[in-house]
């Protein structure tokens, strides 16, 4: 706005300049946009750097796969699988799962009295192998079943079309089958892993005036088999338990009165289902006791 001043015989000119009034918010409006850049910038350092440890979290963790592949089970396979990442809870008390041996990550290793411990799968598939060679020189490889499994080494021993493994209704070992057990503790016998053995049977009701049935059956068959392979040099402190299965455990739940229920089984342990039996039956580790107040985890100390 412009005016004139006459006053005194002057002739100025005035001029007035008026400011627009604004608000408190328009004087910080750009603020926010460079902490929002702020905040974009750090998020992508962060993608960045996850980006670049995701490989080696694969490398570094064993069970990471398992986990990916089976969300449903924490890193195992199995009640006798050590890979797990977190423990057990049993009413808010805490089991230490077992530590994995260090002879499951390399190859077998020879013990000081010749024997080997074996972890590996690679070394479980070679004594697989080893095992089936022995049971074909018998004529016995139709008898044999050996798989690896996440505990070891699952090794059975049916019956064929023309051979049943013990007389019907006993525990009498039929002698093809006493050879196979006897090549079979031949290898056995230079292996340091420890043994559990169990007897099935199928599901056709056994019983006697006595109340012998299925259960016992299958046990003494068990133990026959233990004795067999005890006979043919296998050490005694080898076999780690001996257990009757009866129609529990059927190979064909289809048709449980099938004849190929009817089976020995022999399960070779790793050093981590040996650590995890032991913690579950043993007392190398610690006990639950239970009492009207509640569970209580003592620890042994070593």
């Amino acid at each position: 706005m412009r005016s004139r001043d006459k006053s005194k015989g002057g002739d100025h000119e005035i001029i007035i300049k008026r400011r627009s009034k604004k608000g408190h918010g328009d004087e910080h409006g750009g603020a926010w946009k460079v902490a929002f850049a702020d905040f974009t910038l750090a998020m992508m350092a962060l993608f960045m750097v996850l980006w670049i440890i995701q490989p080696q979290m694969e490398l570094t963790n064993p069970s990471y796969g398992e986990m990916e592949s089976n969300p449903l089970v924490d890193g195992g396979a199995g009640i006798f699988d050590g890979t797990s990442t977190s423990p057990l809870e049993l009413d808010g008390v805490p089991v230490r799962p077992p530590q994995v041996e260090p002879s499951e990550r390399r190859e077998s290793t020879a013990n000081a009295d010749g024997s080997q411990t074996y972890g590996s799968t690679e070394e479980l598939k070679k004594l697989a192998e080893l095992m089936r060679e022995v049971a074909s020189e018998v004529d016995a490889l139709a008898n044999l079943e050996v798989d690896v499994v996440p505990q070891g080494l699952r090794i059975l021993i049916k019956d064929d079309q023309q051979r049943f493994m013990f007389q019907r209704g006993s525990a009498t070992l039929n002698p093809h089958f006493q050879t196979l057990l006897g090549v079979l503790a031949g290898v056995l016998a230079k292996v340091d892993n420890k043994l559990i053995i169990s007897g099935h049977t199928d599901a056709t009701p056994y019983r006697q005036a006595n109340g012998y049935n299925n259960w016992n059956l299958s046990g003494d068959r068990a133990l026959r088999a233990r004795h067999a392979l005890v006979e043919a040099g296998l050490a005694e402190q080898s076999v780690l338990q001996v257990t009757a299965q009866a129609d529990v455990m059927p190979l064909r739940p289809e048709d449980p009165q099938n004849g190929a229920n009817r089976r020995v089984e022999i399960l070779l342990l790793t050093a981590s289902a040996e650590a995890l039996y032991k913690e579950l039956f043993g007392d190398s580790y610690g006990q639950v006791r239970f009492s009207e107040r509640g569970a209580s985890y003592n620890r042994k100390e070593g």
